[in-house]
């Protein structure tokens, strides 16, 4: 934990850092003083978050187009697409390198959450190809699927495997781009709330089904519930797959703080206790990335 005794002193330090040109310095204060407050200290936290948006430094934070870009919600949530855009370096929108907005895009799209996402990304390209490997023309489901770019990462999908990808979103946006980027792709593109996926109003007969950023918005019923629909969802020997962020990962402080992006965390244990109402809990593969950021859960149906 550090040892700066007000929220205050931290920012004047980390302020001076980067006027110092010493960003990456100023940001290897601040990530991980504002992860120790978080994990150590929750009733003061939020008095912590106010002064230090208080501070002049959440400004030159938000010279970051990726900071202020989750910190304002220009689609009304922090985790857009776009924004996982910004981490998988597949949008022109970026500041000079060498300007002040630049050198912090450099840290920030490259945070162990930033790897994290890119690893996740790789890991349903590899979920996908394994699943036409099996069934050649398998429907992939992905729930709050964004602009699905694991369909760029995935190897049957080069070669020209004839899935289906079923994406499901609430922001027409996301499944726009989505269509734009990977006409040659099967798609279904479904405007829908995950609320009818959770009452069941809104069904799908699925290969596989996966939600990689939807967990993390997620309570506990609706997120158990959720888990549930989607293993019914399955043909026999199908697979589904979740991720969620967990509590103590090295981003969670500045994330909250600085980026306003605000995250329900689990921990592996959490992840598998989602499972409790699928049958064959015996089947049920939990695991953690290697960068201490997401936990995934993962369940096969039966053949």
């Amino acid at each position: 934990m550090t040892t700066l005794s007000t929220t205050t002193e931290l920012a004047d330090e980390v302020l001076a850092l980067f006027e110092a040109q010493r960003d990456w310095d100023a940001m290897e204060r601040l990530r991980p003083a504002l992860r120790a407050w978080f994990l150590a200290d929750p009733l003061g936290w939020p008095d912590r978050v106010t002064e230090l948006r208080a501070h002049p430094l959440l400004a030159h934070l938000h010279a970051c187009p990726f900071t202020h870009r989750a910190f304002h919600k220009p689609r009304g949530y922090a985790g857009d697409a776009v924004m996982l855009d910004h981490m998988y370096g597949l949008t022109l929108s970026f500041p000079h390198p060498a300007s002040p907005g630049g050198r912090l895009y450099a840290y920030t799209t490259n945070s162990p959450a930033a790897h994290a996402v890119r690893a996740r990304r790789a890991r349903l390209a590899d979920l996908i190809d394994r699943t036409a490997a099996r069934q050649p023309d398998a429907r992939i489901v992905a729930l709050a699927a964004g602009h699905g770019r694991e369909l760029g990462q995935s190897a049957a999908v080069r070669r020209g495997a004839p899935i289906t990808f079923v994406a499901v979103d609430q922001d027409q946006e996301s499944l726009a781009e989505l269509r734009r980027s990977y006409p040659e792709v099967q798609t279904e593109l479904i405007a829908g709330n995950i609320r009818d996926v959770i009452t069941g109003d809104l069904t799908f007969d699925a290969d596989v089904v996966y939600a990689a950023g939807l967990f993390d918005y997620l309570p506990d019923p609706a997120a158990r519930r959720l888990t549930s629909r989607m293993a019914q969802m399955l043909r026999p020997g199908g697979e589904m797959l979740i991720a969620n962020f967990v509590p103590d990962c090295p981003d969670i402080g500045f994330m909250e703080a600085c980026m306003d992006w605000r995250l329900i965390t689990r921990t592996e244990e959490q992840v598998r206790a989602l499972f409790a109402e699928v049958p064959h809990p015996d089947r049920v593969v939990t695991d953690a990335d290697g960068y201490g950021t997401v936990a995934y859960g993962q369940w096969s149906r039966p053949t």
